[in-house]
């Protein structure tokens, strides 16, 4: 079982960014989870997934700012890039090859920092993530929405929200700049939140190599997995063993 520590750095605009490792001796890869709006590494779900992921690599899953014990207010994916980019540059020090898996606004966070900063990361997983901000924030108060929230409240859940309305990059014109670098999207046919068609959209303008799995049914980002682990894990272990065979 991997041994799990609390660690924190703080970014360039002096926000505290809190993050825990899962990690096992002499590991030369780990994979960073990035989570969406309203959860934290503190959500059991996603403290379920990493330690079902670490059994393959170390794991590091962090916290916003605005989100679990990170400092700060969260933007909405405006400012966050700093919060990512302090972690990658932890864990560049320590580990030769990174992987990145982003959940909903986690997942477009990490395509619009990758596209800046790409370097030591061989691959990149993005789950429900929006093509573009502006598609998704009067989608939030839906009564679909509500329902799907309900279910993921919780201990670890929560945010402390800052201004929405700070300009912020688009995941669909910054995937474009991630040629080379592997990237898998996953959506559910069923997500009230993001639709199914931004995840269509990033992988039209996504350059090879990429793929693209479609969860008939499937609900919102990390409810991928809750509702069926062992298929959410299979189609991650099934993805990186093709990537590595150069497959996909």
């Amino acid at each position: 079982m991997a041994k799990r520590s609390a660690h924190q750095v703080i970014t360039c605009d002096g926000i505290r960014v809190a993050f825990d490792l899962y990690e096992q001796p002499r590991r030369d890869v780990a994979l960073i989870i990035c989570h969406g709006f309203f959860k934290s590494k503190e959500t059991v779900i996603f403290q379920q997934l990493a330690s079902r992921l670490a059994g393959d690599q170390d794991v590091i899953c962090m916290d916003f700012r605005g989100h679990g014990v990170s400092g700060g207010e969260f933007t909405f994916s405006a400012r966050e890039d700093a919060d990512l980019a302090a972690v990658l540059a932890w864990a560049r020090v320590r580990y030769p090859r990174l992987r990145v898996m982003g959940f909903s606004l986690g997942g477009a966070i990490a395509i619009n920092t990758l596209s800046k900063q790409p370097d030591g990361v061989e691959a990149l997983i993005a789950v429900s993530a929006p093509a573009a901000f502006g598609d998704i924030e009067f989608k939030f108060w839906t009564p679909e929405v509500i329902r799907t929230g309900i279910q993921g409240l919780g201990r670890g859940a929560g945010c402390r929200p800052g201004n929405p309305f700070i300009k912020k990059d688009r995941p669909i014109d910054c995937v474009v700049h991630l040629e080379g670098m592997p990237l898998l999207f996953i959506h559910g046919t069923k997500d009230a939140i993001v639709g199914v068609q931004h995840s269509h959209r990033l992988f039209a303008a996504a350059k090879q190599p990429k793929h693209l799995e479609i969860v008939n049914g499937g609900s919102h980002a990390e409810a991928l997995f809750r509702d069926d682990p062992e298929g959410f894990i299979q189609m991650i272990t099934t993805w990186q063993q093709a990537m590595r065979n150069g497959s996909k």
